[in-house]
């Protein structure tokens, strides 16, 4: 039998190490409610429920997508990433919301960011609880370490839900490795693995794997049976909870707001295995080299265990390879596999001490420029450089910094911040435009007051005129003044605001 660590010693010995993970969330915090078209969609229709009463959001009409991108057709007064996406925000929203007049935007803006910060962190959290299963006398430090010596570190202060999909995966196979799992910690261990469906709905692949190790597990056959019975009804209540939010959102069953998109699947597979893998823009074992210890300790671990770490990250990694947006945009390396990223990193529990320690050491260094540049600001530079003459570089920034070794994001980060030797440039690139400075892409509110750079400008009222302007296009001009009103009470001089209004 497994030895449990007793719950004061576990408290006691948790204490410093999460203060520590509190001032590794502290030291990457924006202040700012949304960075990314990705979070800014998902909020507007969060203010939605404070503005108009209800979970909703004026879209403006759409115009033909980019060359070569599937269709993505965001409902008219709907975020296109599904209801569940937006609860995230709901919380912070009702505390802060009634406060905007003494607030703020600033102020607004400040308490959203914390939104981004709680899903780093708990993932952290989850990641601890889960190598605690592997390891019951597993250190502490394990939630700080993981969060600074991976590439969820930079998701502390991107607005993208995966690091709330890794908190529930995390979450939901410590509880499933639970000794002696019963039929409650079974359903228990479903809702927290497919709560991570819920914001993603790809996750929902995922849900057999759960049913999968739960089989696995040591005990008598009819005590695995009635666990899986259990979890299987917890992840059937679930699915349907997202079936009905489909229907009641757009009509449709199937439709969870991706589009055509959802079921894009048209990059070539070994394409996207080494760009998740092994390339210096995106590749798992650069963002996150903890993952060559984990490797190393996959023999040590239980058929259930295997199933739930290895089995769930390997299966979300080889479908996301062929996904036509495998490398997730304009984000920190490979963001659409940050979900089971827990799962993958667990077993280096089982690692030697000294190697683990060390690779985690490596994958800090790696990943605090993702912390100190925003991510999308790399892109948008690479973007806007002239290709060296006869080189094929793809059009979109994210692509480049994907596809080209030479504009990876781990050396392009350090490069904006001190201006060193520019590989790109040297081979021919040239810059069409000057150079950002420091207050276009420094990242950290801390850094940013240090450096005595501008605030960041607030994006609240700017996603609220959007919607007023979607409003007005679609033929609700009620709605449209209601959206310019609260935009106007946030900023006094915002100049669209007040055309919306007619006071200008």
């Amino acid at each position: 039998m497994i030895p449990r660590l007793s719950e004061s010693r576990t408290k006691r010995g948790d204490l410093l190490p999460n203060v520590v993970l509190g001032l590794l969330l502290a030291f990457a915090y924006i202040g700012r409610a949304a960075i990314s078209a990705d979070g800014s969609e998902m909020l507007s229709e969060a203010l939605g429920l404070f503005v108009e009463g209800r979970f909703e959001m004026a879209n403006l009409p759409p115009g033909p997508p980019p060359p070569g991108e599937p269709l993505f057709v965001s409902p008219a007064f709907h975020s296109r990433y599904g209801l569940f996406p937006s609860l995230l925000h709901v919380p912070v929203l009702a505390l802060a919301w009634p406060l905007r007049g003494v607030i703020g935007a600033n102020g607004l803006e400040m308490a959203i960011a914390l939104t981004w910060a709680l899903g780093a962190g708990l993932a952290a959290l989850a990641f601890r609880a889960l190598v605690r299963r592997l390891s019951p006398g597993a250190s502490g430090w394990w939630a700080p370490a993981f969060l600074a010596g991976t590439y969820l570190f930079p998701y502390a202060a991107d607005s993208f839900v995966e690091p709330y999909c890794a908190a529930g995966l995390a979450a939901g196979a410590a509880l499933a490795l639970s000794p002696g799992l019963t039929p409650r910690r079974a359903a228990l261990a479903a809702l927290a693995w497919c709560s991570a469906a819920l914001l993603k709905p790809v996750l929902w692949l995922l849900a057999p794997v759960l049913l999968l190790g739960i089989l696995l597990a040591p005990g008598l056959e009819k005590v695995r049976v009635r666990n899986a019975l259990f979890a299987l009804g917890t992840e059937t209540a679930l699915l349907v909870v997202a079936l009905l939010a489909n229907v009641l959102r757009s009509g449709s069953a199937a439709e969870a707001g991706y589009g055509s998109q959802m079921f894009a699947f048209t990059t070539p597979f070994l394409t996207g295995l080494y760009g998740l893998v092994l390339s210096p823009g995106r590749g798992l074992v650069f963002f996150a080299p903890v993952l060559l210890a984990a490797a190393f300790s996959l023999r040590k671990l239980s058929p259930a265990a295997a199933a739930l770490l290895p089995g769930a990250g390997l299966l979300l990694i080889l479908v996301m390879a062929r996904w036509w947006g495998w490398n997730g945009g304009s984000a920190w390396g490979p963001r659409l596999v940050l979900p089971v990223l827990p799962l993958l990193v667990a077993p280096a529990v089982l690692a030697p001490r000294r190697l683990s320690a060390a690779l985690l050491a490596i994958g800090c260094l790696l990943n605090v420029p993702g912390v100190l540049v925003a991510p999308g600001m790399w892109g948008m530079y690479a973007e806007l450089l002239v290709p060296p003459p006869g080189s094929a570089w793809p059009r979109s920034g994210p692509d480049r910094v994907s596809d080209v070794p030479s504009l990876t994001p781990l050396y392009g980060h350090w490069w904006m911040l001190t201006h060193g030797k520019a590989p790109w440039l040297e081979a021919g690139a040239l810059e069409r435009v000057p150079r950002m400075r420091p207050a276009d892409f420094v990242s950290p509110l801390w850094l940013r007051s240090a450096m005595r750079l501008p605030r960041l400008w607030p994006v609240v009222p700017r996603l609220l005129v959007r919607s007023a302007y979607a409003y007005e296009a679609r033929g609700r001009p009620e709605s449209a003044r209601r959206w310019a009103e609260e935009a106007l009470a946030l900023s006094p001089g915002d100049a669209d605001a007040r055309r919306l209004l007619g006071r200008e």
